[in-house]
């Protein structure tokens, strides 16, 4: 680990955003979460190198993180490149001891700290790292107020993840895309995010060939694929409960035949608000509720679950998708009628709708429930 000491830096407190004469106010940001895409990292980043990295003698080329540390006695230690950072995680699936993890089994990034580096309440802390070929940089710098360190290390795995992940935030961010890919029934799901979402999200930017590119990816969740999925619901006592019902579902969707994909929509679509619903009976005891407080329910439950309404549980964009996808009304006067939890437990879903994409939709909604709910 490259461990640099330095004495009596400088009292840092922030950074300038504008220019300002000599006695006008000026605005210093004292804690910022940048990435390298936008502007303000460089200027940020620039002064930074010059005043810890330079007067270390560091080569910035080689450089792929630094964490400096400012004590309050104005000594500080720089680390450089090879220093432990541990990443918390929550997994898709059971994990040994010593496995190597993959972006596929990561259900979410929780938080970022440095084992074996000490960081007193009373510091001020730089932290710039990179993930694949972009930069984040972090820094609290005003000790006016204690440091919260568990905040900040919460902060730093929201960067981290960000990076991490950026292709699902950049469709998120990009309304025409994600309201198309949403249309059709795809959400980032828990069960999807990495290579397969990455996917789906290069079919909709580039169209061609996309129904053959389509079938593939729908058809690589075969049987053993939808095991893996599945078998850890069976943890959940509610899910343990009604297994044979959701599993008569599975069954159906394995049929890999019209009549199985009919059946497995009915038969999980009603099974979800059935779980939701026994789940909200459990915590508050009352038995009836409309959908609009069961959609609450779970997405609050999202949100403890992860800590952050844009953890990669996604708990407000998935508000959106189960009012307007999955618990969507229809209007058969206006001949509104997509195929939705209520249009199909109503009879009014047209048979052609049931296709092999919504039955596998339905399994990976029933999916994000239990990761909610668990």
């Amino acid at each position: 680990m490259t461990h640099i000491r330095l004495s009596q830096v400088q009292d840092i407190v922030g950074f300038a955003v504008e220019n300002a004469k000599k006695g006008e106010q000026v605005k210093v940001p004292s804690k910022a979460s940048l990435i390298s895409d936008q502007a303000e990292f460089y200027n940020y980043i620039e002064q930074i190198s010059n005043i810890f990295l330079g007067r270390a003698k560091v080569l910035i080329n080689n450089v792929y993180q630094f964490l400096v540390i400012i004590h309050k006695d104005l000594s500080a230690d720089l680390y450089v490149n090879d220093f432990p950072v541990a990443i918390e995680i929550r997994a898709k699936r059971d994990i040994k001891k010593g496995e190597a993890i993959s972006q596929n089994d990561i259900a979410d990034i929780r938080r970022l700290n440095f084992p074996n580096i000490r960081i007193e309440k009373t510091d001020k802390v730089i932290y710039c790292f990179k993930v694949g070929w972009k930069f984040a940089l972090f820094f609290d710098l005003d000790r006016r107020y204690d440091l919260e360190i568990d905040k900040m290390q919460l902060e730093l795995g929201a960067l981290y993840r960000y990076l991490q992940f950026q292709y699902v935030y950049k469709v998120l961010e990009s309304a025409t895309q994600f309201d198309e890919m949403v249309s059709d029934g795809w959400f980032p799901f828990v069960e999807i995010i990495g290579g397969d979402y990455q996917k789906i999200c290069k079919f909709y930017q580039n169209k061609f060939d996309f129904d053959n590119n389509m079938k593939n990816l729908i058809d690589s969740f075969n049987q053993n694929r939808i095991e893996r999925i599945t078998k850890k619901w069976w943890k959940n006592k509610i899910f343990k409960d009604k297994q044979p019902l959701i599993e008569a579902g599975i069954k159906a969707y394995l049929q890999n035949d019209e009549g199985g994909f009919i059946n497995c929509i009915k038969n999980l679509s009603s099974e979800i608000e059935g779980i939701i619903r026994i789940h909200y009976l459990g915590e508050t005891g009352r038995g009836r509720a409309r959908f609009s407080e069961l959609i609450d329910y779970l997405i609050n439950k999202g949100k403890a679950k992860s800590g952050s309404d844009y953890s990669l549980f996604l708990p407000v964009p998935f508000l959106e998708y189960l009012k307007n996808v999955f618990f969507a009304n229809f209007d058969l006067k206006k001949g509104d009628v997509k195929l939705s939890r209520h249009s199909s437990s109503h009879g009014v879903a047209k048979p052609e709708d049931y296709q092999k994409m919504k039955a596998l939709q339905t399994i990976l909604t029933l999916d994000q429930v239990y990761f909610y709910l668990s």
